[in-house]
């Protein structure tokens, strides 16, 4: 049987991406990219998602106007990196879609089906040669009247993809023994890494289980 890592290699090539060449994205690597978006669970099959792929320079440069300043700025007041990007896709939630079959819980719901749409398209972006990141850090009303979006549509992240301009470093991850519990939290359910099966190796720089050691699993 081979390993999730031969048969899924996407899921451990995927990184965040913030540099890209100057290439545009052929045509049907994104129709691929939002047809697997398209292909993720969904709270009662409602299918919230929407799409707003942005391709005009001038958009993207309004856009970056929405977001918000952070690490990656590198001090500037908005994450102009974005603009370097082939396309930038709008993922979106039509809230009014799952709320009509689950009334006000399908608020919350229609989140994280979206959030699932989405990591389906990073990792088909990862299959086709493309990179990325997700952006959640932008004035949301803002964004949404520049690109028309109805009340009932929530903008849930901003995703800029492209051909990556420089290789990305994968992060630490945590170690599954501090975050698999058995029948009850707390309780161990790896007592060691490798004793249910050992993680596939990924090259990462530091350890954060370090850090989760010396803060204790008291929570």
């Amino acid at each position: 049987m081979k390993s999730i890592l031969q048969s899924i290699p996407a899921i451990y090539k995927r990184v965040s991406t913030r540099v890209f060449e100057e290439k545009s994205i052929p045509e049907e690597a994104i129709k691929e990219i939002l047809t697997a978006g398209t292909m993720a669970p969904s709270s009662g099959n409602m299918q919230p998602w929407e799409f707003v792929v942005i391709e005009n320079p001038e958009m993207k440069a309004e856009i970056v106007k929405f977001t918000f300043s952070g690490y990656y700025s590198k001090g500037a007041n908005h994450q102009n990196w974005i603009q370097q990007a082939g396309i930038i896709i709008v993922a979106c939630a039509n809230v009014k879609r799952t709320v009509a079959r689950y009334g006000e819980s399908g608020k919350e719901w229609a989140m994280i089906d979206v959030a699932a749409c989405v990591e389906n398209m990073f990792l088909t972006a990862t299959a086709l040669g493309l990179s990325g990141c997700w952006v959640g850090g932008f004035n949301e009303q803002k964004l949404k009247n520049l690109l028309n979006i109805p009340i009932y549509v929530k903008p849930i992240g901003l995703l800029p993809l492209g051909y990556a301009g420089e290789e990305a470093a994968h992060k630490t991850r945590i170690s599954l023994k501090w975050v698999t519990h058995k029948n009850q939290y707390n309780t161990p359910y790896f007592k060691h890494d490798g004793e249910r099966g050992e993680q596939p190796k990924v090259n990462t720089k530091g350890d954060i289980n370090d850090i989760i050691l010396k803060r204790g699993n008291a929570e």
